[in-house]
């Protein structure tokens, strides 16, 4: 079984989670959790597509699960497994499920 993997650039042109919700720092996102709120409803109360948090979120972590297979951590049977999973995860993260 091949996997390729897409390494990127040094210096990658990135929307952050920050930048994706409006945000001026981390903070705000901390608060904004600790007093109940999801990252769904900070991206609704901030008129922006909670499509654009999870697609963010899902591209972050693949990076991170490619890096793991590249640097040989993770086989790449894990890998599949884990990617297959990783909508699911995040959207119950974004939704606070």
């Amino acid at each position: 079984m091949e996997i390729y993997i897409r390494r990127r650039d040094t210096n990658p042109i990135k929307e952050d989670l920050l930048h994706v919700l409006k945000l001026s720092s981390e903070e705000d996102i901390y608060q904004a959790q600790y007093n109940g709120y999801s990252l769904a409803d900070i991206a609704k109360a901030n008129q922006v597509d909670v499509q654009k948090v999870i697609e963010l979120q899902l591209a972050e972590l693949t990076e991170q699960l490619q890096v793991r297979l590249y640097n040989g951590s993770i086989t790449p049977e894990q890998y599949l497994a884990q990617r297959a999973e990783l909508p699911e995860i995040i959207i119950k993260s974004v939704y606070a499920m």
